[in-house]
């Protein structure tokens, strides 16, 4: 049996059913999608993360020190590990683990189909650019990453001009099912020019769940708790404004 690779980050991949692909190559992915990630939440993970292949959705366990993330991308399908892996390091990254289950956890998953997006297209330019070692033809392969993150913002694009409306239609449904992946996908592709204006607003989302969210019984009482948290610990409070400009802004606002 092959050992799983591990190198100096803090990422261990582990062997099994990944498909006609070499472990080397599968960490080269995912350490690339790290660096973005970690570079702009200016923090990273507690432990190390363990990496393993399974035939279920992705996800990252909860109560388990080192992480464990489990991945269904399989092969050489590139953008699929980016956008899997990202979206649980984003859960990592947002304290999931330190309140596990209350109302407003929707946010949470919104921000994580965020990061898979946003990562997804910083990869398509700094693989044009500086391509990964260890990954066949990485410079050729960059576009693929701006063509899947361009078709998962398509697919959730809200149309419309109203979407303090559209929020207050289903956010009833959000804090019931957090992760309704349409919902979610609204939620994140309106955030994300704004992130990608400013990839500092990452950095403030390093700071959700570090307080009890369960005593906050509306998501504009969870903004606030948030601005609260932030504020104490002498950190800017930009992106709790955004949300509220967005979600709670009387006038009609078109989101582009």
């Amino acid at each position: 049996m092959k050992e799983a690779v591990e190198n100096t980050m803090p990422i261990v991949v582990e062997n099994g059913n990944w498909g006609a692909v070499s472990l080397s190559a599968i960490r080269a992915v995912v350490e690339s999608a790290y660096a973005v990630l970690v570079h702009t939440f200016e923090k990273e993970p507690e432990c190390i993360i363990h990496i393993s292949p399974w035939n279920q959705y992705p996800l990252v366990a909860y109560d388990r020190r080192p992480y464990q993330i489990y991945l269904s991308a399989r092969d050489t399908y590139w953008s699929q590990y980016v956008y899997q892996f990202s979206h649980e390091l984003c859960h990592i990254l947002t304290n999931f683990d330190r309140a596990k289950s209350h109302r407003h956890k929707w946010f949470e998953e919104s921000l994580c189909e965020l990061s898979s997006i946003f990562v997804l297209q910083r990869l398509a330019e700094t693989w044009a650019e500086n391509p990964p070692t260890g990954i066949l033809k990485a410079v050729d392969f960059a576009p693929s990453h701006g063509k899947y993150a361009k078709s998962v913002e398509e697919k959730y694009r809200f149309v419309g001009r109203n979407l303090p409306g559209w929020f207050a239609g289903n956010i009833a449904t959000l804090e019931t099912s957090p992760e309704e992946r349409d919902l979610n996908g609204i939620v994140a592709v309106a955030l994300l020019k704004y992130f990608r204006k400013d990839p500092s607003l990452w950095r403030e989302c390093g700071s959700l769940n570090k307080w009890d969210p369960e005593k906050d019984n509306s998501f504009s009482e969870y903004l606030d708790s948030w601005s609260a948290c932030l504020s104490k610990n002498g950190l800017d409070n930009k992106a709790a404004n955004i949300m509220r400009k967005l979600f709670y802004h009387t006038e009609k606002s078109e989101v582009q």
